[in-house]
């Protein structure tokens, strides 16, 4: 099968260079704003202030040209206002279109039907001051997990769409849950092959380190580590039966359940959010959930 690759076809993730850019002008207004010179501080306040607006003005005739082009030119414009970089630009110079709950609603809507083929779903209840209030709701609220969900799925998904959130806390989640984990920003890295999957067929491969098990149940597609955590062996060295991933000893893992065994509450498969986006299977990666190539056994 044809390797799995990055969704922006290189190893950098334009948002993260982004948001690392912006920690740097921070860090030089807050140089301009301790210069002795109080006359050169305002003229470098001023300075910024004109490009920023000078950049703004012609941001905003850019989309205004782009809507206006024809045939295409809305499809251009929404994709433009839909990217993450474009759209923290628009935000910057006070131009996007859609305000921040219909933002916030349209993040939890792409990771919605992930979440909902594990028996799940988010709900937002409420908005205030720009802060955030969510639900988990079904097999979200009690998935072993939930944290992995939560900073791999909504969290990116939110951060990418919604820069300009103060912040959010979900119900019923635990102080763990709830705070920054260790996870570096995701890579929606896309998996070619998988959309052609039968009911019941799976597929084994590697994306950026993670040895991935993908498999089409009930008409949904569910990606989940390469391996069976009760006894390490590979899980494409089994079979998926009646919605269950067989491992090759026999132990049982049910697919729309969050990969819980039936027979041992406590073990259960590890989970990778996957997103169907524009007719692209995407997975949702992190590098510490990589695992390395084992050892080779030398007798």
């Amino acid at each position: 099968m044809n390797a799995p690759h990055s969704n922006d076809g290189s190893n950098q993730d334009p948002i993260a260079g982004m948001n690392r850019n912006g920690r740097r002008i921070q860090e030089i207004v807050a140089q301009i704003d301790a210069m002795p010179n109080p006359a050169a501080r305002e003229l470098m306040q001023e300075c910024m202030e004109s490009v920023l607006s000078f950049y703004g003005d012609g941001i905003a005739r850019m989309l205004e040209l782009v809507k206006r082009s024809g045939i295409g030119g809305q499809k251009a414009y929404d994709d433009l206002i839909h990217d993450g970089v474009v759209g923290g630009l628009l935000l910057i110079h006070g131009l996007h279109p859609r305000d921040l709950e219909t933002r916030l609603r349209e993040a939890l809507d792409k990771v919605r039907p992930y979440m909902e083929s594990h028996g799940g779903n988010v709900e937002l209840l409420s908005l205030q001051n720009d802060f955030a209030r969510l639900r988990l709701q079904g097999s979200c609220k009690t998935c072993p997990s939930s944290a992995v969900t939560l900073e791999l799925a909504v969290r990116h998904a939110i951060e990418e769409a919604c820069p300009d959130l103060v912040g959010f806390e979900v119900e019923g989640a635990t102080a763990a849950e709830t705070a920054r984990q260790s996870y570096p920003r995701a890579a929606w890295v896309e998996i070619e092959n998988a959309r052609q999957l039968a009911d019941g067929a799976f597929l084994s491969c590697q994306a950026d380190g993670a040895p991935l098990f993908i498999c089409r149940v009930g008409g949904r597609l569910y990606a989940y580590r390469d391996r069976c955590p009760a006894c390490n062996v590979p899980l494409h060295l089994g079979a998926v039966e009646g919605g269950m991933i067989i491992c090759g000893e026999g132990h049982r893992f049910s697919v729309p359940d969050a990969g819980r065994s039936p027979d041992e509450p406590a073990v259960h498969l590890d989970p990778f959010p996957l997103i169907d986006e524009n007719g692209a299977i995407k997975i949702a990666l992190a590098g510490d959930r990589a695992e390395p190539e084992p050892e080779p056994v030398i007798l």
